[in-house]
Formats: structure tokens, C-alpha cells, sequence
């Protein structure tokens, strides 16, 4: 009986130390048909030192069931979607916001980020809605070919429901 609760306690301490090991990550949605969204998927992995984000296309199953999960409409959102990780639970950013969150983990000192944080949500939402509007127009370069550690990044392929069980996701 003694070696039952040795076993049982040592399981649990195992238990403990797995989920300290666990890293939840903000995971960036992002309109994978868009060239303009592309570039800017392409500037965070540039930029995340820490690899704290990961990201998903809007057209991927993963999007969908996590969408679904949050009783989010995933249709409502057609370019850059953050699902930021707070300590209580995930909040989902949107266009200036969602942008302001990434400068303000990638690069805090940009001129942009201030701008968008000190003018009013309703005038730097307008100003997203209007290079939204305009995106596909925008010249910007090629998409990037990702080597296997870029790759990982990537979640378009990966089981929602497993990464909740796994990562113990709350809303």
C-alpha cells in the first residue's frame, strides 16, 4: 500500500513537471490566400526571438475548430486574427488591436505602434479596414519557403482538440 501512494505521488510530481514544460503560445491567424498577410506572417518569425507565436491560416481546419471552440464566427475576420494567451484564459484581438499586440511584443520603439496606441480604436480600426481594403494591391514580395524549424511554427495541420487536451487551453 505504501508503494501505491510513492507510485501515485511520484506520478503526480511527473504531472507537474510536464506542465511547467509546457509553453502556451499566442497563435496568429492570418488570411493564407493573401500575399500582404503573408508578408506580415513573414515579419513576426523574423522578429519572435522567443518563438512565443504560432500560426494558422483562416482557411484551415485548425482556424475553424478553434474559432468553433471559442463561439467565435471565424467568417467575420478576413485578414490578421491574434488569439492572445493571458493568464486567465485566451482573448481574441482584431485588426488595430491584433497589429498593436504584435508591435508591442516584436517592436515596441516603432513609430506605427505608438500611433496606433495613442489615437482612438475607432480611427486606427478605420486605418487597418482601409489597408485591408487595399491589400491585395500592394506590391510585396515573394512568400517565403520555410525550413523545418519555420515549418513547426505552423499549426494548419495540427488536431485543435489534441493541442487543448495537450497545452490545457481555457477560454
Amino acid at each position: 500500500m505504501y508503494l501505491d501512494k510513492f507510485r501515485a505521488k511520484q506520478f503526480e510530481m511527473q504531472n507537474k513537471i510536464s506542465l511547467l514544460n509546457l509553453k502556451m503560445y499566442h497563435i496568429l491567424f492570418f488570411d493564407g490566400e493573401c500575399r500582404y498577410c503573408n508578408r506580415w506572417v513573414q515579419w513576426v518569425v523574423d522578429r519572435d526571438e522567443k518563438r512565443c507565436f504560432r500560426f494558422a491560416s483562416l482557411q484551415s481546419e485548425f482556424a475553424k475548430d478553434a474559432f468553433q471552440y471559442f463561439n467565435s464566427d471565424k467568417n467575420k475576420f478576413d485578414s490578421i486574427v491574434v488569439l492572445v494567451n493571458t493568464e486567465s484564459g485566451y482573448k481574441i484581438t482584431k485588426k488595430s488591436e491584433a497589429v498593436a499586440f504584435l508591435f508591442s511584443l516584436l517592436k515596441p520603439d516603432a513609430l506605427l505602434y505608438k500611433l496606433i496606441k495613442l489615437l482612438p480604436k475607432m480611427i486606427s480600426d478605420l486605418g487597418y479596414d482601409i489597408i485591408a481594403a487595399i491589400r491585395g494591391y500592394l506590391l510585396v514580395s515573394d512568400c517565403r519557403l520555410y525550413n523545418e524549424e519555420g515549418k513547426g511554427l505552423f499549426l494548419d495541420n495540427s488536431n485543435f482538440t489534441e493541442m487543448l487536451f495537450r497545452f490545457r487551453y481555457k477560454k
